[in-house]
């Protein structure tokens, strides 16, 4: 049937319209109520006023049930003190993290970690103050050494050379190679051939060429050593301890806000919220003891038992080495030593203040083993959150201040920074310099003590290929007294190994020379180091002026 009002579709038996809510004539088809009375919807009536009321309390009910499941959600997130801090400290932590990427320089332990590596240090003479030995010194300009270190493992190669050189020109350099079990020694110098020993083999050969049967058993190999060194320093299993270590000391830490407080924040006036961190002594005394069961656990024992029995070391004097080791207990007396001053600090108890979700101060103050110790560390306060920091520290009424402030970030493209620390009567200040996008020139350092002297270095840093680091310093100048001192040109790099430092001549192993051409090996080496000599006293007689030249060699 349908409804005699609206006209929709009716159950036969339906009272009411579901539709437009009129009460209908029972059996009338769906016919309106013929009364005087108004039709009105059902819940307009004595039942249906009813249901209304349970409707509207239900969903007011419901609504207060939301708006407080909100309010304790993010009563949690955001105003649990604990909470508040943590967020801060990590806001912290990853604008400092932003601003050394900015600088663009590569991750050096990262490329240290690949195992395959290469590093050279060099520094040469530029020029000497002739009044500090009252003589010409000038000559002397273009003398240099040079240190240069690889190292492959996958390849189970590595070099070390030393060198001296002179405008360029080697001197003299010595060169240490190791190719898998075999170790040679060169120099264009004075040998003219690579000479070297199979060291697994070496105790077997030593034995046949010598008769002495108690250097039979001597057999090793330092790229063995290496891998077992290296395989029990496992960088992931480390990082997994130590962040489980660091969450439990956090764990255990207490934080309740405290107030509110204007400081003073590197020359900037900053209204912080201030919140007390409790840190409970045993739970740093724990974090301590996990620290050095952490680096103990990297047991080197069995590695040193294999590397002193394969070298032929008498199985007494090696247990007396194991047990001198063993008993030193490095970790364990490092980790006994901070537990030591953690008794006497007790419980730490730190103010962080907060300003705009940063943490904007650090205080401490005390009184540790008999002294007063006030520290105040200061973060902020400048265009961005990293340019400025500050320090100050006061113990029993001595003060040291450490101030530095700069282009942090490199938002401007170059990372600038001044360093001021004051203690007593002493100040010294560093102003650095780095142009980020800059090539030649882009690097500049002066450190100095006012009245005292000063060190200034200037030259490029860059980082060529994006996966190493290269430092060259035309000019490292000393200063003391208002007085040049001497000035020196400086070159680092940290990078790929890009393969190894090529030996002099022919590779020999001196256990498969005869007796007859290891006299030859000999003499040779004899008369090269003679021609050397005389070749250098020669050159540096030629080269400097007499008086220098005699003061050198006379010592």
């Amino acid at each position: 049937m349908k409804c005699g009002y609206c006209g929709n579709e009716l159950r036969e038996d339906a009272r009411f319209c579901p539709h437009c809510g009129r009460t209908l004539d029972p059996g009338s088809a769906g016919q309106p109520v013929q009364s005087g009375a108004q039709p009105v919807p059902a819940w307009e009536g004595p039942e249906g006023n009813k249901k209304r009321t349970g409707l509207l309390i239900g969903a007011a009910a419901a609504a207060v049930a939301v708006i407080a499941l909100v309010v304790v959600v993010a009563g949690g997130l955001f105003v649990n003190p604990k909470a508040q801090v943590e967020k801060a400290l990590i806001k912290s932590a990853a604008s400092y993290a932003r601003a050394e990427e900015a600088l663009g320089l590569p991750d050096l332990n990262g490329l240290v970690q690949g195992r395959a590596w290469r590093q050279e240090f060099a520094l040469t003479l530029n020029s000497v103050n002739d009044s500090l030995a009252g003589m010409d010194m000038s000559a002397l300009s273009g003398l240099g050494m040079r240190l240069n270190m690889g190292l492959d493992v996958g390849e189970r190669s590595m070099d070390l050379e030393l060198a001296a050189f002179w405008d360029g020109e080697d001197l003299l350099s010595l060169l240490i190679t190791g190719r898998d079990a075999e170790l040679y020694f060169s120099s264009p110098q004075l040998t003219g051939t690579a000479y070297g020993l199979n060291t697994e083999t070496m105790g077997a050969d030593l034995a046949e060429a010598s008769g002495d049967e108690s250097m039979r058993n001597v057999s090793f190999n330092f790229f063995d050593w290496m891998d077992g060194a290296l395989d029990m320093m496992d960088p992931e299993e480390i990082d997994r301890a130590v962040q489980e270590a660091n969450k439990a000391l956090w764990q255990a830490a207490k934080v309740k806000k405290s107030g509110a407080k204007t400081l003073n924040v590197n020359g900037t006036g900053t209204k912080t919220a201030v919140y007390r961190l409790t840190v409970p002594q045993e739970a740093m005394e724990d974090y301590v003891d996990t620290m050095a069961e952490l680096m103990s656990s990297m047991n080197y024992y069995d590695l040193y038992e294999d590397m002193f029995r394969s070298m032929g070391v008498s199985q007494e004097e090696l247990t007396d080495f194991l047990e001198a080791l063993e008993s030193m207990d490095v970790y364990g007396e490092a980790a006994e030593i901070i537990k030591d001053g953690l008794e006497e600090l007790g419980d730490l108890k730190l103010d962080l203040c907060l300003s705009d979700g940063y943490i904007s101060a650090v205080l401490f103050k005390e009184r540790v083993g008999g002294s007063d110790v006030d520290l105040a560390l200061y973060l902020g306060g400048g265009e961005e959150y990293v340019d400025n920091l500050s320090l100050e520290m006061k113990v029993d009424g001595d003060r040291v201040t450490v101030k530095s402030s700069g282009d942090h970030g490199a938002k401007s493209g170059v990372f600038t920074d001044k360093t001021t620390l004051r203690a007593s009567m002493t100040t010294l200040s560093s102003e650095l310099r780095y142009d980020t996008k800059g090539d030649s020139g882009n690097f500049s350092w002066e450190i100095s003590v006012p009245g005292a002297g000063s060190l200034d270095m200037t030259g490029s840093l860059t980082a060529p290929g994006g996966d190493s680091i290269r430092l060259a310093l035309d000019d490292v100048s000393l200063k003391l007294l208002g007085l040049d001192m001497f000035s020196l040109g400086l070159e680092y790099s940290l990078g790929p190994n890009q393969g190894p430092i090529p030996m002099s001549g022919d590779a020999k192993l001196v256990t498969q020379m005869s007796d007859a051409e290891a006299l030859r090996a000999a003499l040779d080496i004899q008369e090269r180091a003679y021609r050397w000599a005389s070749d250098m006293e020669a050159l540096f007689s030629s080269r400097l002026p007499e008086e220098l030249y005699y003061a050198l060699i006379s010592g």
